[in-house]
């Protein structure tokens, strides 16, 4: 037998691309935040908010039998920004309303009540958008979920 084609190279370099690009994602949004709302625990919470996000994304695709290729780590690339794009936009809305004189769990919570529909509308189009990529069948699926064996779809 003979391999006729051996993608594990291209993965392994993808996969440092996106370890590098998450990384550089992670220290601007600690800086961004950190310059513009100056505390520490409002930096803290993206950095925490995409590392956790991202071991249960892969958790999932593990549990789901998806492989790593181009597309799944572009996938998860895409949506570490954003899960900090959402945590940003939580912060900057708690912040705000603790600078009007709120205390901290006062805050979260109107801050919540008040963005909670856009944060969900946000997922939920960008669900509508990406999950039904993950029910393609031939060729186009096998790009998104290929693990040697025929697809059950």
């Amino acid at each position: 037998m003979e391999v006729a084609s051996d993608s594990t190279s291209s993965i392994r370099a993808s996969l440092k691309e996106m370890e590098i690009t998450l990384l550089i994602a992670v220290i601007l949004v600690v800086i961004v935040v950190s310059v513009f709302l100056r505390s520490l625990r409002a930096t803290v919470i993206p950095a925490v908010a995409t590392v956790v996000s991202l071991l249960g994304a892969l958790g999932i695709m593990y549990l789901l039998g998806f492989s790593l290729n181009n597309l799944s780590l572009m996938a998860l690339t895409v949506a570490a920004g954003f899960v900090v794009d959402d945590a940003i936009v939580v912060l900057e809305n708690i912040e705000r309303l603790i600078a009007t004189g709120l205390d901290s769990r006062t805050a979260a919570i109107k801050a919540m009540e008040e963005i909670t529909g856009p944060i969900v509308a946000i997922t939920l189009v960008l669900s509508a958008v990406f999950i039904p990529c993950c029910f393609l069948g031939g060729i186009s699926g096998q790009f998104f979920n290929y693990s040697g064996e025929n697809l059950p779809w």
